[in-house]
């Protein structure tokens, strides 16, 4: 009987075994560097949030410390534009049906809306203090959520 309960808990020891173990190799993969450039402005500086335009391929990058936004071309790896007028922006949100990405823009309290066709800012719209990151649910809604640093809350935009 002795013989048979430790064979048992043998077994179930086993597969709990192989199992945690394939539950580690199925869920455990890990990032892969697939490619590499370098981004112009000041080196060593803080970059904040990324979003990508899936229609165009670009990744949008907010600099905060340089002061700056770029727009890089995933297929080439090229920066095509590098957005000026974006002070300490901290978040970075695209709206694919409206072509615009907007900037929680810290230093001067503000959301700068850039338009991906002209590549510039072409509105700036008045936050309270130190406007932080955004959120776009499409298409359920047409209202940006924005995080304000200071407050640390959401509200609507």
């Amino acid at each position: 009987m002795k013989t048979r309960q430790l064979l048992w808990r043998i077994a179930t020891a086993t597969l709990f075994a192989f199992g945690y173990l394939f539950a580690v190799e199925a869920s455990g993969q890990t990032l892969k560097q697939i490619t590499k450039f370098d981004l112009p402005g000041p080196g060593g500086k803080r970059f904040d949030y990324l979003t990508i335009d899936e229609d165009d391929h670009y990744l949008i990058s907010a600099h905060l410390a340089a002061n700056q936004t770029y727009v890089i071309d995933l297929a080439t790896n090229k920066v095509v534009a590098t957005i000026a007028d974006t002070p300490g922006a901290e978040g970075v949100e695209y709206v694919p049906e409206l072509k615009k990405f907007y900037t929680s823009n810290a230093h001067d309290n503000t959301i700068g809306v850039v338009d991906l066709k002209q590549l510039k800012v072409i509105k700036k719209l008045k936050t309270e203090s130190k406007p932080d990151g955004s959120s776009y649910a499409a298409p359920s809604t047409s209202c940006m959520s924005l995080t304000n640093a200071a407050k640390q809350k959401p509200s609507p935009m």
